[in-house]
């Protein structure tokens, strides 16, 4: 008899774990929604992780570990070799430091089934180390099901909403939406990067008034540990949106992404150790690139305010912040 495809797969991307997988996997083998497989993705980890991911696919049958060779830092090589072993037709994701409630599978599939939705996205909320649930400020979750079109995403995604809109987990994907996506490699974030790739692919979304994704605070993450990189990183997703928004004519959205971005980089440039060459050579680029895309912006919409802006950022970052701060108090 032919083998059946399991309703979801479970992307795990695994690297230096020790202290958190077994919670991990314990809280998704837990499930009450069974039909799913769970792959590890070992990320090259340097320490007993490896071995710990075909331990656990030895006591059930559900579990795949997969060693694929590091494809550079950060986790979008696990993920995207998650995702070409994936056999669902849902996809969802799960950090290897973080716990899920025991209905999180069901909740968030039951929800698909109901709404027609190809992406359904729930609240998280904060662990601690001592176990103990610290939940986000109410104004930034969900307090109603919510069911967006592509357009009511993206005015909605600047609202206090927007911690819950970006990331990987919390969420279940249609398996389709990545058909010809992959996370960038060598980029953290790269969640933020894509999701305008996903969010182009999608009918709906389906924004959910419950909360069964548990994030573990600690000094070990990504976050806390590559200031520098995840400040570049937000703004070339701050970039990339902005050029998904051109390709569809939403200027002023376009406009707002672009503002994001080189008020971003003002903000945080002392983040930047601009005396390291490989920093400054990165942080060149992304400004260049930025510039860029103000520049087409500009030109596709023909108005001559964005053509000064345009030319205010190339004369450099403080000079576009303190333009902008102008027009907006001749504004006020």
């Amino acid at each position: 008899m032919p083998e059946t495809n399991p309703v979801i797969s479970v992307i795990v991307p695994v690297y230096k774990a020790e202290e958190t997988l077994d919670d991990c996997v314990k809280s998704i083998l837990a499930q009450t929604f069974a039909d799913f497989e769970l792959l590890l993705v070992d990320d090259a980890s340097p320490d007993r992780c490896p071995a710990l991911c075909d331990a656990w696919a030895q006591k059930d049958p559900r579990i795949r570990a997969l060693h694929p060779p590091k494809q550079g830092p950060g986790p979008s090589g696990a993920r995207n070799a998650g995702l070409d072993a994936a056999r669902g037709r849902w996809i969802t994701m799960v950090d290897s430091d973080d716990t899920v409630a025991p209905d999180l599978f069901a909740t968030l599939y039951g929800a698909a089934e109901r709404s027609g939705a190809e992406l359904v996205i729930c609240n998280s909320c904060r662990r601690l180390p001592d176990g103990s649930l610290q939940p986000h400020p109410a104004e930034q979750c969900f307090a109603a099901d919510t069911l967006l079109d592509e357009e009511a995403f993206w005015n909605a995604f600047n609202t206090p909403w927007i911690s819950q809109f970006t990331g990987t987990a919390h969420r279940l994907y249609a398996a389709k939406l990545f058909d010809g996506v992959r996370y960038p490699l060598g980029m953290l974030h790269e969640d933020y990067y894509v999701l305008p790739d996903l969010i182009a692919r999608c009918g709906k979304v389906q924004c959910l008034a419950y909360t069964g994704y548990y994030v573990l605070q600690h000094e070990g993450s990504i976050t806390a540990t590559a200031r520098h990189e995840v400040r570049l990183a937000m703004t070339r997703g701050d970039i990339h949106r902005a050029t998904y928004f051109l390709s569809r004519g939403w200027y002023d959205r376009a406009e707002g992404a672009l503002t994001d971005a080189a008020e971003f980089l003002y903000r945080n440039k002392a983040a930047y150790d601009l005396r390291k060459p490989g920093h400054r050579a990165e942080f060149a680029a992304v400004k260049a690139e930025l510039c860029r895309v103000y520049d087409v912006l500009a030109a596709q919409k023909g108005a001559s305010s964005l053509k000064l802006r345009a030319a205010a950022l190339r004369l450099g970052l403080p000079v576009f912040h303190g333009y902008t701060r102008l027009l907006a108090a001749r504004r006020a």
